[in-house]
């Protein structure tokens, strides 16, 4: 069992965490299989609660196979519900990611923590194996139910040299679009708008992009994040009673069973870099803009808001930015005319 102290060794903790739950007795978890696109996780959790959250939120690219075997195992655990220890917490106010990253980096391991909720992440490469330590059920952060098991799948697609992208996605007939920029810019509700009116996605939020031979995209999530102004916008009265309360963002977290069609596609050829602006204009204005411009918009945000690997998430970004043309959209009021704007620089600017 893992040992309290005030001084952490991170990595002796992390690896008390995984010699631990070897020892579990999985009866007494709860076990799910998430089928990702070249990723096949089996999960054992101490609350049946979350496991059915991830179960409905995480996007599947296929049936569980039980024939199959596991790419990763990860263990999703509170302390309560096993009796253990409530989990250590870092000295420090302020937990110093990158210093806790120098410490891990010849221990074979991937580490995060949270101060509030306290949370303990971590995972080995080589193990295959994963886990995350709460105190009690409900004590994950609070941007979970919109992201569940981010981190994790971060450090598994890292391995297969993909990248978890802070980008939404737009597409038709395959072929789509990336969406990128800070917060407020506009991602969210330009691809309610597209989705309401007829074009596909793959997320508004996070997205798994793999950059071979061609640039393609893929779902993690099955939710949409809106506000209330904009899903008026889009849906007009549509019943908003229907997607639940408002998450900590003000955003409803809108799964894809409470749309009228799922606007959900398995993958999409990415041809463009698309910058939203909000301009409040009377028609939406699609311009060129430099990959280094580009860049800017894209790159911070899929690079700080996970716990490590920010030099190799900007080197992939900018070499996304440099290999596919980069336009800025300047948005109008009209998510109809926004929506046809997009289609018609899909069918007739991206071969």
């Amino acid at each position: 069992m893992f040992q309290q102290s005030s001084a952490i060794d991170i990595g002796a903790l992390g690896h008390a965490l995984l010699s631990d739950v070897r020892s579990l007795d999985p009866s007494r978890l709860h076990f799910r299989r998430f089928s990702l696109n070249n990723l096949i996780i089996d999960a054992y959790f101490s609350d049946p609660d979350y496991a059915d959250l991830c179960t409905r939120n995480i996007s599947q690219a296929e049936e569980p196979n039980s024939d199959n075997s596991a790419d990763l195992s990860l263990y999703l655990l509170d302390c309560e519900s096993l009796d253990w220890p409530q989990p250590p917490r870092w000295a420090d106010d302020v937990f110093d990611r990158h210093a806790a990253n120098d410490e891990l980096s010849g221990t074979g391991l991937h580490g995060a923590y949270l101060h509030d909720p306290r949370v303990w992440q971590f995972y080995s490469t080589s193990q295959r194996l994963g886990v995350q330590l709460i105190r009690r059920p409900g004590t994950t952060p609070v941007w979970e139910t919109g992201g569940p098991l981010r981190v994790f799948l971060h450090w598994a697609y890292a391995d297969l040299e993909r990248r978890l992208c802070h980008a939404a996605t737009l597409g038709l007939n395959g072929k789509g679009i990336l969406l990128v920029g800070a917060g407020g810019s506009g991602k969210s509700g330009t691809t309610l708008a597209g989705i309401t009116n007829g074009l596909d996605t793959v997320g508004d939020d996070y997205c798994n992009i793999d950059q071979a031979e061609s640039v393609t995209a893929y779902p993690l999530y099955r939710i949409l994040k809106q506000d209330v102004s904009g899903i008026e916008r889009a849906l007009g009265n549509f019943p908003k009673e229907r997607f639940g309360t408002l998450n900590w963002q003000g955003k409803h977290e809108i799964h894809e069973s409470a749309l009228p069609n799922s606007p959900f596609v398995q993958k999409l050829d990415i041809r463009g870099i698309v910058v939203p602006r909000v301009a409040k204009i009377s028609s939406s204005v699609m311009k060129p803009i430099s990959p280094g411009l580009a860049m800017r918009a894209f790159a911070p945000s899929s690079a700080f808001q996970l716990p490590d690997g920010e030099r190799e998430s900007i080197t992939f970004a900018g070499n996304l930015c440099r290999r596919l043309p980069c336009m800025e959209l300047l948005l109008s009021e009209d998510g109809a005319e926004i929506a046809s704007t997009i289609r018609n620089y899909l069918e007739n600017y991206l071969s």
